[in-house]
């Protein structure tokens, strides 16, 4: 593989934040090679002429995909494309709807380049929420550690979001994991590969990503039908169905009494 950064966007019908997503792409435009493949899951919003326009006037940074079938697809399907056709040594993935800050590349791979004993390169983000009256206001999320060397260290670090965006993954690791059709799906991959490749380092010191809360569901028919479990404890679930080791170690579970989701660990090797 070759030395470099691959970016990949999967877009159904995300019209209204598409061009903002993908000028923060180019705002970090910088010295670290990268590349951003746009798979675009058969948009018919007007998506496609965006992405397509970007590909057309920025080719040193975009290449566009078109996925053409019948019915619907999934943000899976097109994330795994992006890892079939991803041709260098690191990878990240990014949603229509959410930002990257300037410098996240070059700071991020740079890192991974200059330390190959980490799996995983990743960041605090903020929750950019849109109020009724049309102000605004944003949520940092930090987790209470950088250095992570096992799975459990991270359960305890993550304070109950996980932040899938701004995350820089090795390629070769990722393609052991690959995202499946189901509720969660990103979380479920990351939590699967944080898991099997648990030496990670998170930075702290800025937050890399901005997730918009009010076109999260403009995706319509894209998103996965959910069950009536906390979305933690379902997500937990699909891990197990990915890593069966996982099953055997934790149990997440919804209490009650404090309205908090809480775990329960047993130790394999003890």
């Amino acid at each position: 593989m070759e030395k470099g950064f691959t970016l990949v966007i999967p877009i159904y019908n995300k019209i209204k934040t598409l061009q903002r997503t993908l000028d923060s792409v180019m705002n970090n435009h910088g010295t670290y090679p990268f590349r951003c493949l746009l798979i675009d899951d058969d948009s018919d919003d007007g998506s496609s002429e965006i992405a397509v326009q970007y590909d057309r006037n920025y080719p040193e940074i975009f290449t566009y995909y078109k996925i053409v079938h019948h019915g619907i697809g999934s943000p899976s399907n097109a994330r795994n494309i992006g890892i079939r056709l991803c041709d260098t040594e690191l990878i990240g993935f990014l949603d229509a709807g959410d930002d990257i800050r300037p410098g996240f590349i070059d700071r991020g791979c740079t890192f991974m380049e200059e330390h190959p004993e980490y799996s995983l390169y990743g960041n605090a983000c903020y929750h950019h929420y849109l109020n009724e009256d049309g102000t605004d206001w944003y949520k940092p999320i930090h987790y209470t550690r950088d250095d992570v060397h096992d799975f459990h260290d991270y359960i305890d670090s993550f304070g109950g979001d996980v932040h899938f965006s701004a995350n820089i993954y090795r390629t070769e690791l990722a393609r052991q994991i690959m995202f499946r059709v189901e509720y969660g799906e990103d979380v479920v991959f990351k939590f699967s590969y944080i898991y099997k490749f648990p030496h990670i380092y998170i930075d702290n010191s800025t937050c890399e990503s901005v997730v918009w809360n009010y076109d999260s569901n403009d995706s319509g028919p894209w998103c996965i039908q959910r069950t009536n479990k906390h979305w933690l404890v379902e997500i937990m679930d699909n891990v197990k169905q990915v890593v069966p080791d996982f099953g055997k170690e934790y149990e997440f579970y919804w209490d009650d009494e404090t309205q908090e989701v809480r775990y329960q660990r047993w130790y394999l090797n003890e």
